[in-house]
């Protein structure tokens, strides 16, 4: 009868505040952000229980401690928020009832997909000065309409060069007016 009496208390002699559930749970991959990590335990824990939240390199990112509102459950908030990566949830539990203590290490995985720029889209002939991104939809000119047919032997035909070449024309002669300046500058100065 005494030993009957033994083995039924064992359990409870032995028992320790050992992990319920964790979010993000062991071994997973979350998709989105982590901007907490909550661990609830099978007994009340001791105010000095606590999570260390490591980087891939093992250095503490940040703390969590028993939660005031919830006496089963430690908290670590995030700021910011864990981007993609593994990270390691180092717990370390005190049992409030018995004051038996209880460590454990997981891992879990953030893979947040990374949001890709939008490509720009020429609009003004293609010479590198105005873009629009492929979401927004380029206004049609004014000015310019579809022709109506193809054009006929001998027609002339618009390209991207007969906007360029007077661009860059018109850049040349503004550099040779400028520097003939700068000159006659140069030389009213020293005179």
């Amino acid at each position: 009868m005494t030993i009957v009496a033994l083995f039924a208390m064992a359990p409870s002699v032995a028992a320790h505040a050992e992990v319920v559930t964790a979010t993000p749970a062991q071994g997973s991959t979350v998709t989105e952000a982590v901007s907490q990590v909550a661990v609830t335990y099978s007994e009340v824990l001791d105010p000095d229980s606590r999570l260390d939240i490591l980087d891939s390199s093992g250095n503490r990112i940040a703390v969590g401690m028993p939660d005031p509102a919830d006496d089963h459950r430690i908290v670590a908030t995030l700021d910011p928020a864990l981007t993609s990566g593994t990270y390691t949830v180092r717990s370390t539990s005190i049992s409030a009832e018995d004051g038996d203590l209880d460590r454990q290490q997981w891992t879990f995985t953030v893979s947040v997909p990374a949001t890709p720029e939008p490509t720009p889209i020429c609009t003004d002939g293609c010479n590198g000065q105005s873009t629009t991104p492929p979401s927004a939809s380029p206004s049609p000119s004014p000015t310019a309409a579809a022709p109506s047919a193809s054009p006929g032997p001998g027609s002339p035909t618009s390209s991207g060069s007969d906007v360029v070449l007077p661009i860059i024309a018109g850049l040349v002669i503004i550099a040779i007016g400028a520097g003939i300046l700068l000159a006659r500058g140069r030389r009213a100065g020293s005179a």
